[in-house]
Order: C-alpha cells, then sequence, then structure tokens
C-alpha cells in the first residue's frame, strides 16, 4: 500500500512513515523526511532553539532526580531579559557596561534530524559560538537566579571550575596582585 504525504505531496510507501497510534491508519500524517525537516527548521529558529534547550534542561533534571524551578515561559522571559542586556551575546565577561568584550552567541542547529547523544542532532558537531544554558554555582538547582546564558566553549571551558576553586583563584589573584604579596 501507499500513501500520500501532504507535506511534499509524494506518493509513498508506507515504511516512509512513523507510527502513531492515535491515527485511522496507525501511521504519520507527513512522511519521516518532512517530519525531519520541519523539526530542524523550527529548531533554527530562536524560539525553536530555546525550546529544545529548556526540554534538555528538564530531562538533565529528570535523570539526576532534580527540581527544574521554572516552566518554559520563564525560561523564554528570562532569555529575553538576558537579550535587553547583553544582546545577542554571552553573559560571561566583565559585565553590561563593557560588552565589546563579550563574546557573540549563536543559535544554529546542525545535523540530519535525528536524535543522538545528549539531545544534539545527530551527525552534527557542537558550534562553540551557539547559546549554552548554565547554571552559576552547579552545586545548586536549577533555577532562574542561577542560570546565566553564555557560549558553548565558555561553557566547556567553566564547566571544570567549580565555584570554590574560583574563589580560591580570586583570592590568590588579590593577595599577589592587589595586596602585591609574593607567594
Amino acid at each position: 500500500m501507499r500513501k500520500k504525504c501532504p507535506g511534499c505531496s509524494e506518493v509513498k510507501s508506507l515504511e516512509d512513515f512513523q507510527r502513531k497510534k492515535s491515527t485511522k491508519d496507525g501511521l504519520q500524517y507527513w512522511c519521516a523526511k518532512c517530519i525531519k525537516e520541519s523539526q530542524m527548521k523550527r529548531q533554527n529558529t530562536e524560539i525553536g532553539f530555546l525550546k529544545k534547550k529548556y526540554r534538555n534542561i528538564k530531562d538533565r533534571c529528570k535523570k539526576e532526580n532534580r527540581k527544574c524551578y521554572f516552566t518554559v515561559d520563564q525560561f523564554l522571559a528570562a532569555f529575553e531579559k538576558h537579550k535587553s542586556i547583553y544582546g545577542m551575546k554571552s553573559a560571561w565577561g566583565p559585565g553590561p557596561h563593557q560588552l565589546d568584550q563579550h563574546l557573540p552567541m549563536t543559535m544554529i542547529n546542525e545535523g540530519n534530524g535525528q536524535r543522538g547523544r545528549r539531545g544534539t542532532a545527530q551527525g552534527s558537531k557542537r558550534i562553540g559560538s551557539n547559546l549554552s544554558v548554565d547554571r552559576l554555582d552547579s552545586t545548586r538547582q536549577y533555577t532562574l537566579q542561577n542560570l546565566m546564558f553564555i557560549r558553548f566553549d565558555e561553557n566547556v571551558r567553566k564547566n571544570s571550575t567549580s565555584y570554590e576553586d574560583c574563589k580560591i583563584q580570586i583570592r590568590l589573584h588579590e593577595e599577589r596582585f592587589i595586596k602585591m604579596k609574593p607567594y
């Protein structure tokens, strides 16, 4: 048997359609190829990219048996607040008064539409300039106060440093360069 896909208007084999129990024929309305293309288009929009990031946070919370303390709407509002302060630049830097020193962020979704490891598009490379959602203090829960929007490459670099490590580094820096005490 064959079925017509309303997305591409082609008549295709039933194997080209994914299963869906709630439909009359037990198959998706659109073929798998059109569904993947639609998902990729949506994920390359700002709202689609951010919703994907939110789903990743929710999945991570569930996996780690943690609670996520904000809704998708609150998450989107937090990003709008970030944009009003930083524009499309990372929050990682000297502050909003020196935006020229903050790196620009992108929202590019690559891949062939299949989900691979950690929710990334299969066959894609992580893009260093892409937006990444990070916790200021990774020992604390996901809350709006603990979130920051930075670049993926900055998040990777920060990931290996704990809050306690940062405090030690700041103390040593102040001792040696501000108070000018040699070790």
